[in-house]
């Protein structure tokens, strides 16, 4: 139970995100050169396209594939994407072509090719080898540059011209962060508004006018901030609001749906996207596909059929399919709404937030969660408000998002779940996203700062600058004039705190949790307590029980177990379930306490393990539980990187996420466990901090677990003898907890 000498995180006192915005854009005249010579288009001087023609023949379709695999976690996903394109392969009407960039040192197939290559992509049947003609090796480039995305896309509209064109970008995504990164070379990532600056040369150098589709195949990119971004240059998008699953997207059922009727549309191509997600994957439905996926990702022996398949896979997932010609409207009703909530009491929009849909975060895994659903949380800040000035703007916002959603799809896990989400940060957090040292939210989200009002919402809440509502263009979404439109500066500093402005924070609380009580202060493991508080004050978010060990060696407590605790009644809004704690200022809690500890086995080792919860009022079939720790690709700890297993309610191990950067920040990426991988489990303490004589939680490294083939699993022991600290937690909107505790003595059997 000792703890590792060195502490990885402090909680409260430290806080950095490994993501850098500002990436290198290099010369990529060099690798243009190789391909000059076969395309007239292209002059050889500078590498950059002087004369296109975009417009081929009627009815045909030309299908670009941004496929960013230089990435330890993704490379074999992504290799398998351009293989299922290839059960299709391009036809006279439909043309697929392809950038892929693979890693140095991570997946080994099909000879172990490092660089990037361009594809032609033809029909074959091998999930294994790329057999597509090979139009280039540009040898390494950096996929997270903006400057490589226009070269690609700009080379593959004057190579292939269509009537018709669909871009689909594959990687880690970070929702109005941006994402796209590429350890090699740059070890960089691509933002919003680099996106946004190559797709506007794009459509200027070729002009194609828009894209009839485009696709981001990535995480937590079905975002208002986002879809913001594409509408001046994209009819239809296709993101998902929450994490994608290993599998991506089904390449084989949509583009063969393509092939068959090319004269469908581009929002028809959008709701084939979204409705042949995960159930219609060539790698679920192909029985020898599903045998191999099932080998690699369930327990040995399991022989389940692609229905089973799909469902288990489809639990937490979300697909949205997004009509871009109403996010101007949307953006309007949403302005509209910014507005009348600055007349209501600020700490009833905050509840809203606490208890709307969210979906995982990419900052810090301590700071709650900041990507929320757009339609759950409308219903909540009306219910929450109780305002019908705030009705009425939210159902003309619920009216317009229900136009611009053609499709969408989610899991039970993600009941709340409409089709786009928005960011909605607590206090903390949005004060670190002012900061244009570190990452700038409007900044970064430029387009959509100048076209809405939500940002200078924000400064409002949690600051009390007034709106100047005369700052908002929603001409710069217009797929004419917003896509010259480049200078947001204006909306970014009409959106800017004031100098020497403090953040102040409605969502928090004035809360007292009383003496906890035990019906026993000293009990045998086998035994139970009824552990009861009184708890009192305002803006009460979620309550919980928490237990720690005390070791006395390190003078310290680890955390060994928490839940949440549930009121009497629980309410629900748009399928989301939350606590009621009635009108009363005051209320007691008591939940039973079986002295219990948990350990992670590998098989072969265990180790302690602290499971946070992440779902409340579900039933026990739906509970979500997470742990963190460091991934290690064959145990090379010079390659470790953040991940988090979740756990379902049973604590069968359900998927393992890993981060791109440090912390539990960056973009995540379901990945797959070989064998000879390593999971360290973090641990969490409670230290003592003598300067300011605080208790203070810190993560350390705990035991390393190897992974044999079978997944890990979760083994509940009766807990050892020692004194454990036993506690109520209560959390405010905000997301700051209050907590009173009493000791117990678990003694020997």
């Amino acid at each position: 139970m000792k703890k590792s000498v060195w502490p990885v995180l402090s909680i409260i006192l430290v806080f950095t995100l490994s993501i850098s915005l500002l990436t290198g854009c290099g010369d990529i005249s060099d690798y243009l050169d190789e391909t000059e010579e076969s395309f007239d288009s292209t002059s050889e001087e500078t590498g950059q396209i002087t004369e296109i023609n975009s417009q081929g023949e009627p009815g045909t379709w030309l299908v670009i594939l941004y496929q960013d695999g230089d990435d330890d976690v993704l490379e074999r996903d992504i290799f398998l994407d351009l293989n299922e394109a290839e059960i299709v392969g391009s036809s006279d009407m439909v043309t697929i072509v392809t950038q892929l960039d693979r890693y140095d040192g991570a997946f080994d197939g099909d000879g172990d090719w490092t660089g990037t290559k361009r594809f032609l992509v033809q029909q074959d049947s091998d999930l294994e080898s790329i057999a597509s003609e090979e139009l280039a090796d540009l040898g390494e480039t950096d996929m997270s540059d903006p400057q490589t995305l226009e070269a690609f896309v700009t080379w593959a509209i004057s190579a292939y011209p269509a009537e018709h064109y669909a871009l689909i970008m594959s990687d880690h995504g970070m929702g109005w962060l941006g994402g796209w990164t590429d350890p090699d070379p740059s070890d960089g990532d691509m933002s919003l508004s680099e996106i946004d600056g190559a797709l506007s040369n794009i459509v200027t150098q070729t002009g194609i006018g828009q894209f009839d589709f485009f696709g981001f195949d990535a995480c937590l990119m079905a975002q208002l901030e986002t879809f913001s971004m594409l509408a001046p240059y994209a009819q239809y998008a296709v993101a998902s609001e929450e994490t994608e699953p290993a599998v991506g997207w089904a390449y084989a059922s949509f583009l063969n749906a393509l092939v068959e009727n090319p004269a469908m549309s581009g929002a028809d191509l959008a709701r084939t996207v979204v409705n042949t997600y995960i159930s219609e994957d060539y790698r679920i439905t192909d029985d020898e596909a599903r045998i191999s996926f099932v080998e690699e990702n369930y327990e040995s022996g399991a022989d389940l059929t692609a229905e089973q398949v799909a469902e288990d896979m489809s639990v937490d997932i979300t697909l949205s399919a997004v009509d871009l010609s109403q996010i101007a409207a949307l953006n309007e009703a949403m302005n509209q709404l910014a507005i009348v909530l600055t007349y209501v009491d600020q700490s009833s929009v905050a509840a809203a937030r606490a208890y709307a849909q969210s979906y995982t975060s990419v900052f810090d895994k301590d700071i709650p969660d900041s990507f929320y659903d757009l339609g759950n949380f409308v219903e909540f800040v009306v219910d929450e408000t109780g305002d019908s000035d705030v009705a009425n703007a939210a159902q003309q916002v619920t009216n317009v998002l229900q136009q611009a959603v053609l499709a969408e799809k989610h899991g039970d896990q993600k009941p709340g779940s409409t089709g786009i989400s928005f960011y909605y940060p607590n206090s903390e957090l949005y004060e670190m996203t002012t900061d244009e040292e570190w990452v700038s939210y409007t900044s970064t989200a430029d387009r959509f700062a100048a076209a809405s009002l939500w940002d200078d919402f924000l400064v409002f809440h949690y600051m009390g600058k007034e709106m100047n509502t005369d700052s908002v263009d929603l001409s710069v979404l217009d797929p004419v004039s917003g896509t010259s439109t480049q200078d947001f500066s204006d909306a970014i500093a009409a959106s800017a705190p004031e100098t020497g402005a403090t953040v102040e924070a409605p969502g928090s609380g004035d809360i007292t949790v009383g003496e906890v009580t035990s019906t026993s202060y000293e009990l045998p493991s086998y035994d139970t307590a009824t552990i009861s508080a009184e708890v009192s004050g305002t803006n009460i978010g979620y309550v919980f029980y928490y237990v720690s060990y005390y070791s006395e060696e390190d003078n310290s407590y680890l955390m060994a177990d928490m839940e949440f605790l549930s009121s009497e009644t629980s309410n629900e809004i748009g399928g989301t379930v939350f606590p009621d704690w009635g009108d009363d200022t005051t209320f007691a809690v008591s939940t039973d306490w079986s002295p219990t500890v948990y350990y992670l086995s590998d098989g072969y080792d265990e180790a302690f393990i602290y499971l946070e919860p992440e779902v409340y009022g579900a039933t026990y079939e739906e509970d979500v539980y997470t742990l963190y720790g460091l991934y290690a690709p064959n145990g090379d700890e010079s390659q470790q990187q953040e991940a988090m297993i979740k756990f379902d309610g049973n604590f069968e191990m359900k998927s393992f996420w890993v981060f791109t950067g440090q912390d539990g920040t960056g973009a995540p990426r379901e990945a797959t466990l070989e064998e000879g991988d390593t999971f360290t489990v973090y641990e969490l303490w409670q230290d003592y901090n003598a300067d300011n004589d605080e208790w203070e939680f810190y993560y350390y490294l705990g035991e390393i677990l190897t992974f044999y083939g079978e997944p890990f699993t979760v083994v509940a022991y009766e807990a050892f003898a020692g004194t454990y600290e036993v506690g109520i937690a209560v959390e405010d909107y905000d997301g700051n907890y209050t907590e009173s505790f009493t000791n117990i003595t678990v003694t020997e059997n």
